[in-house]
């Protein structure tokens, strides 16, 4: 790229936190209710779980502590479906929920532990699993070390006991932790808009669009759109997960901790769209993507796309050696055993090149020298067309249809004149994806690395973004 590309943060407004101040007593009552609560519920058998906030000083009620008790019970959403007995309230001694579950208390604890782990937002989560004999399960139950200060490394229980932090540091560390978990939900936005894009482009060849659907009889725009809809919360979460790694180095200990959230994500949209595989490939681009941007944005509050490229590459270091390991005969490790070409992997291994090098460019001169979007969205895929060895291509019409593929969009590339021309641009794709169409060519990976083009092109300028 000839700038460095800047991450421009999504501008959100962080909630009031004024509150009205409660006295000493008011909590100690409240506290005294929600223990009456508990012991009548685990009075009918089972396990508990208890959640109240992390909410040091006197304000123990305000629009930043409703906002980041919402974001708690969304979190345990889907895993307390099933649930018995569930109590959410707000008192003046603060926020708290119960839940009657069944299982194990040791396995829920375990839960929500990794529940605790996946969001800086967490850590204001005061999580308690409580058997059915009315004792809690500690970390140290678990073999695990006590939680850690907010502001520091050291025990939580230590640092509070010794009033180690004032008020000002805590709450000021309550905002920052918030301010990231509306960048990580930003991040889910503008990616699900990103993907938005990419479907109802149209015309496009070998894909769906908004007039066919290209080489795929069991897929049509209204799954994409209803896929990016499902899968979007999820590349929050890799966002978010992305964040509590800040500090240290990126490594596929990354990419490990984001892979649940990925398979999670798989299995929602195939429940979506009745087993119909419309973005596998795009949740590992954007999983890995917004994991790495996450992690940046939590170390420093901004972001290069030459920092993001660096970390993902780090992050997916050593994905080609899967392609070596025997297990599924997958049509990514066909391709890459027949043909040296790395697929998904080998985009993610490289920080995702093809974009950076080749996609991103055309789009941005396209958009600069008349601002037409669109025409600068298909000269991106026609450039990906040209450049882009897509595995999926390769597994539809074999190497010498691949190699056809893209000499086709190398030609017209090489016609200025039709490039420069949003209709006879549109008309020559048109015409192509006919072709595609007869032949059920598939451009799946190109339609991947385009929703992530689309998405760096909106949210990477040459000036600097502006720090959280």
């Amino acid at each position: 790229m000839p700038h460095t590309l800047h991450y421009r943060p999504v501008t959100t407004v962080l909630p009031s936190v004024e509150g009205k101040a409660v006295v000493l007593d008011a909590v100690l009552a409240a506290r005294d209710a929600r223990v009456a609560r508990q012991q009548a519920l685990l009075a009918q058998g089972g396990v508990l779980l208890s959640l109240t906030l992390v909410a040091p000083g006197a304000v123990k009620r305000s629009p930043l502590l409703d906002a980041i008790f919402t974001a708690a019970l969304n979190a345990l959403r889907p895993h307390i479906s099933d649930a018995r007995a569930r109590l959410e309230a707000v008192d003046d001694g603060g926020h708290h929920a119960l839940y009657l579950l069944d299982g194990d208390a040791h396995d829920w604890k375990k839960r929500v532990i990794a529940l605790e782990n996946r969001s800086p937002l967490a850590r204001l989560w005061d999580i308690d699993i409580i058997g059915g004999d009315g004792t809690p399960v500690s970390r140290r139950d678990l073999g695990l070390p006590p939680r850690r200060c907010l502001i520091c490394d050291d025990d939580a229980k230590s640092c509070a006991r010794t009033r180690r932090h004032n008020i000002g540091e805590l709450q000021a560390d309550i905002a920052r932790r918030y301010r990231l978990h509306q960048q990580a939900q930003a991040i889910a936005a503008t990616m699900r808009d990103a993907l938005i894009t990419e479907a109802t482009l149209t015309p496009k060849a070998g894909l769906v669009d908004a007039a066919h659907n290209g080489g795929h009889a069991d897929m049509n725009l209204a799954l994409f759109l209803k896929s990016a809809d499902v899968i979007a919360p999820y590349l929050g979460d890799c966002a978010a997960t992305g964040m509590t790694f800040a500090g240290t180095p990126a490594s596929p200990a990354l990419l490990a901790a984001i892979r649940p959230i990925g398979l999670a994500a798989e299995a929602a949209m195939r429940a979506a769209t009745g087993g119909v595989n419309t973005h596998k490939g795009a949740i590992f681009a954007f999983g890995v993507v917004a994991a790495a941007l996450g992690k940046r944005l939590a170390e420093a509050g901004r972001a290069t796309l030459a920092d993001v490229q660096a970390d993902v590459r780090a992050i997916c270091a050593g994905l080609l050696a899967e392609l070596h390991q025997p297990g599924d005969d997958s049509a990514g490790k066909r391709g890459y055993a027949r043909h040296g070409i790395g697929g998904a992997r080998g985009e993610a291994a490289s920080g995702y090149a093809t974009v950076s090098s080749h996609a991103l460019p055309a789009y941005r001169q396209a958009l600069t020298a008349d601002g037409n979007s669109r025409r600068a969205l298909h000269l991106a895929l026609v450039t990906l067309y040209a450049v882009n060895d897509d595995s999926t291509t390769l597994a539809r019409v074999g190497l010498d249809g691949l190699r056809a593929h893209q000499h086709w969009a190398r030609q017209l590339l090489a016609d200025h004149a039709t490039c420069a021309d949003e209709a006879r641009l549109s008309d020559a794709i048109a015409a192509y994806a006919r072709d595609c169409a007869s032949r059920r060519l598939s451009a799946g990976g190109s339609a991947d690395l385009l929703a992530l083009t689309a998405w760096c092109g909106q949210h990477f300028t040459p000036n600097p973004g502006t720090a959280l």
